[in-house]
């Protein structure tokens, strides 16, 4: 028994070391450029995060940014802003300096479905052939 007890303290100790030693050695802000890149590649839509990100550690793995906004091309108005957002991210990927966002939560989020909000063509832009 006494065995198991110590077995169990030195695992806590190395996984909270671990933990400990990601938080000092990888900073959240390294991913800023990544994540506004990815996000416009995938949608088209501008994503700009005000804030330094930092890490949250219970009871997931996350990185909190303070308010956000995601704006279509040429629109005014964002299309969805939030006073917070939580990226739950995987443990194993970020020990290679990789970001896999398994989920992301936003704070008193406002969805704008206005003509400001809304995708603008620009006057002089090609147009595509039908078909």
């Amino acid at each position: 028994m006494r065995r198991l007890l110590t077995t169990l303290v030195i695992l806590l100790v190395v996984l909270v070391a671990g933990m400990s030693a990601l938080v000092l050695l990888v900073n959240p802000n390294d991913f800023r450029a990544y994540m506004v890149t990815k996000v416009e590649q995938k949608s088209g839509y501008h994503l700009t995060l005000d804030g330094d990100l930092r890490w949250h550690i219970w009871p997931q793995l996350s990185i909190l940014a303070g308010r956000m906004t995601l704006t279509a091309p040429g629109a005014t108005a964002p299309v969805v802003s939030a006073e917070n957002m939580r990226l739950d991210v995987k443990l194993l990927p970020l020990l290679s300096h990789q970001l896999f966002v398994k989920q992301v939560m936003l704070k008193n989020a406002v969805i704008r479905l206005t003509p400001d909000s809304e995708e603008q063509t620009q006057p002089d832009a090609p147009i595509a052939p039908a078909g």
